[in-house]
Order: C-alpha cells, then structure tokens, then sequence
C-alpha cells in the first residue's frame, strides 16, 4: 500500500477520513437551501443544487450513530461513490494530510464481530487514530440500486 492522501473530518469527538482521489469538493450546509423530500428513503437526509446538479445528502452522524442532527454549522463533502456524485454532512471538515504506510493498519482485525464494512483503515498520527472509510460502502448495494436511477453521475433523470 502506497502512502495516502486523506480529507480528515469530525463526527463528534472521533476523527474520520476518505482519500482525496473520491473528494470532489467541500461546501458549508449554510450555503444552499435544504429541500426535504417527501417519502424518500430514510438514508437521503435532503437535497441540495449544486451547481446546477442535484445532489443527496447523507447526514453520517445519523448512518453511524442513529442521531438525526442537522445545523447550518455543518459541512458537506461532495464525493463519488461508484458512479453517484452525493454529498456527506458531517461536524467539521478537519485537514487534508498524508500518511505513510506505516501509519495505518487494516482494520480487519480490528474489528471482529462489528459492522465494520464502512471501515478500509485505522490511520495513526501523533496525536490521534484516525478512521479511514471506505466510500464504496457508505451506501449498501440495495441503496445504491435504489438511488442510482435519479442520481446517476449527479444527474437527475
């Protein structure tokens, strides 16, 4: 495993991050008007224009934790999952920091008996562990196939 470049954010006190190479970009929930929709699944929290696409959100608070929280004070990481543009609300969006191989540790052995299927690593620095996730699985299959049709490419059918 080659060193990795990482966008480091908080959920709580826990420091979280996703390699760049799935980042498209950071924006402030306090930038766009929030639209609830009606019916959706339970894991799309609202949508928002993002230049000219629209784009759901997932509140990771409420996906690792069961928390439903919401501020103006959150921020939005645009990633890509698969083939779907969407945005991930969390607390703060923390650094952006390199780690060399021998700072992070599968977490395959980490977690035995848990749902660590949205975990890859377990990176280290000097002053914290931070989780590394895997953007591939934030969204199960079946709610990626549920999502796919309107989202595909961050375009609306």
């Amino acid at each position: 495993m080659p060193n990795m470049q990482l966008v480091v954010f908080q959920i709580g006190n826990q420091y979280y991050a996703v390699e760049i190479d799935y980042v498209n970009g950071i924006n402030k929930v306090k930038d766009f008007n929030i639209m609830k929709v009606p019916n959706s699944p339970n894991f799309v929290e609202c949508l928002i224009n993002l230049r000219g696409k629209v784009l759901p959100l997932y509140n990771l608070r409420k996906r690792f934790f069961d928390e439903d929280f919401l501020s103006k004070d959150n921020e939005i990481l645009v990633v890509h999952i698969n083939n779907i543009m969407v945005g991930l609300i969390v607390d703060e969006v923390f650094d952006i920091i390199n780690l060399e191989e021998k700072d992070v540790e599968p977490s395959t052995n980490l977690f035995l008996g848990l749902d660590s299927r949205f975990i890859s690593y377990i990176g280290k620095t000097e002053d914290n562990m931070i989780i590394i996730l895997d953007v591939s699985n934030i969204l199960s299959v079946s709610e990626q196939q549920e999502i796919t049709p309107m989202f595909s490419n961050g375009n609306p059918l």
